[in-house]
């Protein structure tokens, strides 16, 4: 039997796994997976103001076909690393909750 209504301390520390943790902190996963893709980002980001070195080492500097390229795709990133990150997450709740309804067809 699947009890949803236990606490998360409750569930975290339930030896028989009758009750799930995962849809309890799913929603804290998800901010810290947007917050890693806005950190990627801005690392992406600020990598195209980084001076370049050519090919025999000679000093380039930021030129600005790299800075345009960079600031155009930091968006692109951030939103498909979003999106990425939210189907992960909403194919494990999917699972998740097939899981308890199946339980509850059981009963």
């Amino acid at each position: 039997m699947i009890e949803s209504d236990k606490g998360f301390f409750a569930s975290l520390y339930d030896l028989s796994f009758r009750t799930f943790v995962t849809p309890k902190i799913i929603q804290i996963v998800y901010v810290l997976s947007l917050a890693a893709v806005a950190i990627w980002s801005l690392v992406f980001l600020a990598s195209g103001f980084a001076p370049s070195y050519g090919f025999l080492g000679g000093y380039s500097g930021p030129n600005a076909g790299s800075i345009l390229l960079h600031i155009v795709l930091t968006p692109v990133i951030f939103v498909i690393g979003s999106l990425g990150a939210r189907i992960y997450l909403e194919f494990i709740v999917a699972v998740f909750r097939i899981a308890e309804n199946t339980e509850a067809l059981r009963r």
